[in-house]
């Protein structure tokens, strides 16, 4: 068979128009090539052609202009009081807002720091400083324990670390080259030169093997002999340096340790802005496109990890609408199946017909993904400030919002398409996406639903009633709780690189649902389904939970509002 050569790079010739008539070589200076300079022509340029933008950018940039007219609409600019906008109720109720980060009614943005939201919960205002000193104490304990340990390769493990790390966490930040499988074969049969291609192939092993195992294990020796290369990859600036941070944070991610990953996403999303900037990417198509993953994979990672928490931030989202979307048209795969070690060694990695159908839901998960969190980053409060600085909720704003959530699910390909679900069904008939990427878009889905409707629910806890007119808006928030739970438990199982953030996600939705159920005006919305959901939101394995600290005291937390809630539903039975 004919070995099928890669595209060429299409080059835009730039020609002022006297070297063009010429057909003559342009050095394209300017203002004035040499030609035109030691003539003493006009030198002109044409503007290059603007290549036509792929389906998904022209959609994610009619939402983007719809999202700033929302968000237009939700600052103080001038009084804002229109009658389909404004809730019934006495204002001076209301509390004024300094900050709409530290808003009660933001549920979704850095959930565990928000001490607004906390209080409204019931929970102490320092309660996230408490569980990240826990996990800080943790990890220094740890380390100081640490120390350097022998490495011998087993071919065995190393084949079995790849193919757990392509199906299990590469899926979620698919980064790496097409060619990884070669080059990771190659080093690690090798006398690991110190170098950052020798600790990206480290790094893949352990991350690999930790999830193999599926429990907090202490470093292993392939994480511990990367990290001795670590001085090389902090001073390099490549891509692949940038890969290998990104790596780090995913290992720590899947030890439940969120204070080291996003230590290490911090420079490695520092590190890729760099890139960028300089213009480091080079001009050869493949390495474009794998700057362009690295970015957004990044940028991802590193707003799962802060989200939840009140850190610093790497202001990689300034670049985001200059940085185009990644192609993905040779995502890796590896399946090793039943070819032996030696020829899995030796094979190149291509795109096998049987790895097609993963490689294509990988790439449309990836986009889906890259949509969702630039809308939710653009807007995902339907908030209105008014011209005193106080916030208010905003029900055309809000169903906005959920038309531009409607608007995402429409133009999911199917590959990775997801039921809704009915509310009307109970838990058992829910359909759970087999695909963990599909019920993980699914979770999101309806938290975003759930962040959208929040206001509403806090309104109502404020006045003491609901307005005929909000009840609707109230009773999604509920029904988007009770389609959420089914799946955010199947994905805290199946996807383990984003597993502390989906318990925190766990807790703070089936709190604040309890905190609303509990609230006299909005108890007729919950039905003996939102009951069901709200005790399985507890039943979560024990054992996942133990390797975190700061999991544990929210799985306390939760208990404990849980057997509160069933007490108090007894006594009014």
């Amino acid at each position: 068979m004919e070995e099928r050569r890669p595209n060429k790079r299409k080059r835009t010739t730039l020609a002022c128009d006297a070297c063009r008539t010429r057909r003559t070589k342009c050095d394209a200076q300017k203002p004035s090539c040499h030609y035109c300079q030691t003539r003493g022509v006009p030198c002109i340029y044409q503007e290059p052609p603007v290549e036509a933008p792929v389906r998904v950018e022209d959609e994610l940039s009619a939402m983007n202009k719809r999202l700033d007219l929302l968000v237009s609409l939700m600052l103080p600019t001038q009084p804002i009081s229109p009658p389909s906008v404004h809730v019934a109720g006495s204002r001076s109720e209301y509390e004024v807002l300094a900050s709409q980060e530290d808003s009660p009614f933001d549920l979704p943005s850095k959930l565990l720091s928000n001490s607004s939201l906390m209080h409204v919960l019931g929970l102490d205002a320092d309660f996230a400083q408490v569980l990240l000193r826990g996990e800080r104490t943790t990890s220094s304990e740890a380390n100081a324990n640490a120390g350097p340990q022998m490495l011998v390769v087993h071919y065995r493990h190393i084949v079995s670390a790849l193919a757990t790390f392509s199906a299990h966490v590469h899926i979620w930040y698919p980064i790496l080259p097409s060619g990884f499988s070669r080059e990771y074969f190659r080093v690690l049969s090798g006398s690991l030169p110190p170098s950052s291609e020798t600790c990206l192939s480290l790094l893949v092993a352990a991350v690999g093997l930790v999830v193999e195992r599926d429990e907090a294990v202490p470093a292993t020796p392939y994480f511990q002999t990367a990290l001795a290369l670590l001085p090389i990859i902090v001073s390099e600036c490549s891509v692949r340096s940038a890969q290998c941070l990104i790596l780090i944070s995913l290992y720590y991610c899947c030890l439940l340790k969120p204070c080291q990953a996003h230590d290490y996403c911090l420079i490695a999303s520092s590190k890729i802005q760099n890139i960028i900037k300089s213009g480091l990417e080079g001009d050869d198509p493949d390495s474009v496109d794998q700057t362009r993953r690295t970015y957004w994979g990044a940028l991802l990672l590193e707003n799962e990890i802060a989200g939840q928490l009140d850190v610093p931030r790497s202001g990689i989202w300034y670049l985001d609408e200059h940085v185009p979307l990644p192609l993905c048209h040779q995502t890796w795969q590896f399946q090793p199946g039943n070819t032996p070690l030696a020829d899995i060694a030796a094979a190149s990695p291509g795109i096998a017909p049987s790895t097609l159908s993963n490689e294509e839901t990988t790439r449309a998960y990836f986009l889906a993904e890259i949509a969702m969190r630039r809308m939710l980053h653009r807007c995902n409060t339907a908030i209105q400030a008014t011209s005193t600085g106080e916030y208010v909720y905003a029900p055309s704003i809000a169903l906005e919002l959920e038309h531009q959530l409607e608007e995402w699910y429409r133009c999911l390909p199917e590959i990775i398409r997801f039921e809704k679900g009915d509310v009307s069904q109970s838990l058992e008939l829910i359909k759970i996406p087999p695909c963990p990427l599909s019920n993980f878009l699914r979770v999101q889905y309806y938290c975003c639903k759930l962040s959208i409707y929040w206001p509403a629910v806090y309104q109502a806890m404020q006045d003491g009633t609901v307005p005929h007119h909000l009840l609707d808006h109230c009773r999604r928030f509920f029904d988007s709780y009770m389609m959420l739970t089914p799946s955010i438990a199947a994905a805290f199982v199946s996807c383990r690189v984003n597993r502390w953030t989906l318990f925190v996600s766990i807790f703070i939705t089936s709190v604040a649902a309890m905190t609303a159920g509990n609230t006299p005006s909005l108890r007729e919305l919950c039905s003996p389904q939102f009951h069901q959901c709200l005790q399985a939101s507890g039943r979560v394995d024990k054992t996942i939970l133990q390797q975190s600290p700061s999991l544990m005291i929210l799985q306390e937390v939760l208990e404990e509002r849980l057997a509160e809630a069933t007490l108090y539903g007894k006594s009014n039975s």
